[in-house]
C-alpha cells in the first residue's frame, strides 16, 4: 500500500468509531491545551519583564555599590557603648571611588545616586508642596508623557513634573504646565540647627510624566538634569559630613557589549555590580521555573492519555480482526497492517493536539485584552502565542501517539490471517 493511501485509510477507519476517537483525542487535548498556554504565558511573561527592565534600566548602565556586611541573626550581646543601629557598618561610595570607577576602560561616565532633600516646590498657585523625590533624568529610561516630551535630553534649567504635581501646582490641564516656571526651595542641612541657609532653584517645565507605563524607577519623582541635581545636592550638603558619600552609582559604558566585562572588573576590585542582563536573568529564571511546573501538569495529562490511546487501539484491533485477516488474505503484508494502525494513532494525536492548541489560542485571544485591561497594562499582552510552538506540540503528540500505538499495531501485524478470518 502507498503511504498516502495508508494515511487516508487510517483516517477513514477512525470515523467508524467517532465518539471513541473524539474522547481519546480530547484526553490528549487537555495536555496540549495546558502546554500551549504554558509556553504562551512564559513568552508573555518574559516580554513583560523585558519591557519593565528596558523601561527602568539601560543596557549600557551598571549599578555599582560597596559590598555590605551581612545582617546578624539570633540574640546579640548588649554593649555598654550603646545600641547598634541597623545602618551601622553600611559602606558608602565616596568621591575617590567615583574617580576610580571613571578611570576604567570603556567607561564613559559615572553618575552617583544624588538624592537631595529639599523643602518644597511652588508653581502657578504659589502653594507649597513637599517633594518626595528628586532624581537625575536618564535618556535610557522609557517614560510615558501626558504632555510635552523630553526628546532624550534635559537642559540644566528644565524639569519634568509628574501629573500629580502638575495638578497640585495649579495647572488644570497638563499641557498648561509646559513652558511654565516652578521653584524648588532648598535648605542647607548643616545650617538647620542655627540660622537656616536657603536657596530657590527655578526650572522651566519641559514635560509632564504619566503614571502609566513601566518606568517604575522614575514614577513619582521630579526629574532634573545631572548638573541641576548636583547643584541642589552641593547646596543642601555643603558643610555636612555626609557630603561626597553615595549609596549607589551608575556606571555607563561605551556599548552594551562591554557591560559584562566592566562588571567583572568591578567585582574583582571589590564592588557589587549589577547589569540589566543580570536583573532580567533573575526574573526569567523564576518565570522558567513556573513555566516548567505548568508544562509538567500538561505532560502528566499526556502520559495519562497514552493509556487511552493504547486501550483504544487494542479495542480497534479486536473489533477489526476479521478485516485484518481479509486484508492479509488479499496480499497485505504485516508491516502494512502495522503501519495502518500506527497512522490511526497518529491521527488521534493530531486531532488531540490540534483541538487543545487551537482551544488554547482561542481562549488566550479572548483573555488577553481582559487581563491587560484589569492589570492596566495598555497594549501589552501576558499571553504571546508563537506560531512554531503549536506546530511543534501537534507534531510531538503525533509522534507520542504513534509510539503509544506500537504494541496494538504489532499485535495486528502478527495476526494469522486464517485464524483472523475464523473470528466471529
Amino acid at each position: 500500500m502507498k503511504l498516502a493511501d495508508t494515511i487516508q485509510r487510517a483516517g477513514r477507519s477512525l470515523l467508524q468509531a467517532k465518539v471513541r476517537t473524539l474522547l481519546t483525542s480530547l484526553a490528549i487535548g487537555v495536555g496540549a491545551f495546558t502546554i500551549t498556554l504554558s509556553f504562551a504565558a512564559g513568552a508573555g511573561g518574559k516580554n513583560f519583564t523585558q519591557e519593565i527592565v528596558n523601561a527602568n534600566t539601560d543596557a549600557k548602565e551598571i549599578a555599582v555599590s560597596k559590598p555590605q556586611p551581612q545582617s546578624a541573626t539570633g540574640p546579640q550581646k548588649y554593649s555598654e557603648m550603646g545600641s547598634t543601629s541597623s545602618a551601622e557598618g553600611y559602606q558608602m561610595l565616596t568621591d575617590k571611588d567615583i574617580s576610580q570607577l571613571s578611570s576604567l576602560d570603556h567607561v564613559t561616565s559615572v553618575v552617583p545616586s544624588y538624592s537631595p532633600q529639599v523643602q518644597y516646590i511652588q508653581g502657578k498657585n504659589k502653594e507649597k508642596y513637599k517633594v518626595s523625590s528628586i532624581q537625575t533624568f536618564s535618556p535610557g529610561i522609557s517614560l510615558e508623557y501626558k504632555a510635552g516630551a523630553s526628546g532624550g535630553e534635559l537642559s540644566n534649567n528644565e524639569i519634568i513634573l509628574t501629573e500629580e504635581y502638575a495638578k497640585a501646582l495649579g495647572y488644570n490641564q497638563n499641557q498648561d504646565a509646559i513652558g511654565e516656571t516652578v521653584t524648588i526651595h532648598a535648605a542647607n542641612a548643616a545650617s538647620l540647627a542655627h540660622t537656616p541657609k536657603t536657596k530657590d532653584f527655578s526650572f522651566i517645565v519641559k514635560a509632564v510624566s504619566s503614571p502609566d507605563g513601566f518606568a517604575f524607577r522614575s514614577q513619582g519623582s521630579l526629574l532634573l538634569s545631572q548638573t541641576a541635581v548636583e547643584d541642589i545636592y552641593d547646596f543642601v550638603m555643603e558643610g555636612s559630613t555626609q557630603k561626597g558619600t553615595y549609596y549607589l552609582a551608575s556606571v555607563n559604558v561605551e556599548d552594551a557589549k562591554y557591560a559584562k566585562d566592566v562588571k567583572d572588573v568591578l567585582v574583582k576590585k571589590g564592588y557589587e555590580a549589577q547589569t540589566a542582563t543580570d536583573i532580567l536573568g533573575s526574573i526569567n529564571t523564576f518565570i522558567n521555573v513556573l513555566m516548567a511546573v505548568l508544562i509538567g501538569f500538561g505532560v502528566l495529562a499526556i502520559i495519562t492519555s497514552i493509556f487511552g490511546i493504547v486501550n483504544t487501539q487494542y479495542i480497534s484491533v479486536l473489533e477489526r480482526t476479521q478485516q485484518i485477516g481479509l486484508m492479509k488474505a488479499l496480499g497485505a503484508r504485516g508491516k502494512d497492517v502495522g503501519r495502518l494502525f500506527r497512522f490511526e494513532a497518529a491521527w488521534i494525536g493530531f486531532l488531540g493536539g490540534a483541538i487543545g492548541a487551537g482551544l488554547a489560542i482561542f481562549v488566550g485571544s479572548i483573555a488577553n485584552p481582559i487581563i491587560s485591561e484589569k492589570l492596566d497594562l495598555g497594549s501589552t499582552y501576558l499571553l504571546i502565542f508563537q506560531p512554531f510552538v503549536p506546530v511543534c506540540i501537534v507534531l510531538g503528540l503525533m509522534i507520542v501517539a504513534m509510539i503509544a500505538g506500537y504494541f496494538p499495531a504489532r499485535k495486528a501485524a502478527k495476526l494469522d490471517p486464517i485464524e483472523a478470518l475464523r473470528t466471529e
